[in-house]
């Protein structure tokens, strides 16, 4: 049911006297503490390669297919970086599209804190045969200011900002990835 502007304006003048405009949107309320995946939790619960397509090709550099990857220049995004390549950097724009919804999400979440992507598009092997970062379609993920107690909550703000596969890893980061 769609509402008119001044309808939906009334409503939230109400709405704010018990509590906001929140429960008036669909979707999950933000700024509230309630949405976070626990340590092992997966959405949605399939397997990536269900989730989000199987990997074809290890897309090394001088291949067609990696032209088709972006390198991403933001300056708001933290990138490890410790192979020195600019290889976490690189990702398919779909992986790029919702890194940056769920950095803007980050930031509204935690005042001075941003994104911290310590592995995307993997050159070296250093992942399992079907990895979705041969192909730049996976990220790992911390906070900037690299808290632990700040993962669970990422992982369900990565999965609000709309990537096709979500895992809280381990005590150390959150996998996140995307279909083709």
């Amino acid at each position: 049911m769609l509402r008119s502007p001044l309808s939906f304006i009334s409503s939230c003048l109400v709405a704010a006297s018990l509590g906001g405009c929140d429960s008036l949107v669909p979707g999950p309320a933000l700024s509230k503490p309630a949405g976070a995946l626990e340590l092992g939790e997966r959405v949605p619960r399939l397997s990536e390669q269900d989730a989000i397509g199987q990997v074809l090709v290890r897309v090394s550099r001088g291949m067609p297919d990696y032209r088709g990857l972006l390198r991403n220049p933001s300056a708001e995004i933290v990138f490890k970086d410790e192979e020195a390549t600019g290889a976490d950097r690189m990702m398919t724009p779909r992986l790029e599209r919702r890194l940056y919804a769920l950095n803007r999400l980050v930031r509204r979440e935690w005042d001075g804190v941003s994104v911290r992507v310590t592995e995307a598009w993997d050159e070296n092997g250093e992942h399992g045969p079907a990895s979705a970062h041969y192909e730049g379609r996976a990220v790992d993920l911390t906070t900037s200011d690299i808290d632990p107690t700040k993962l669970g909550r990422l992982a369900f703000l990565a999965v609000v900002a709309g990537f096709d596969w979500v895992y809280f890893e381990d005590r150390t980061h959150v996998h996140a990835s995307v279909r083709r």
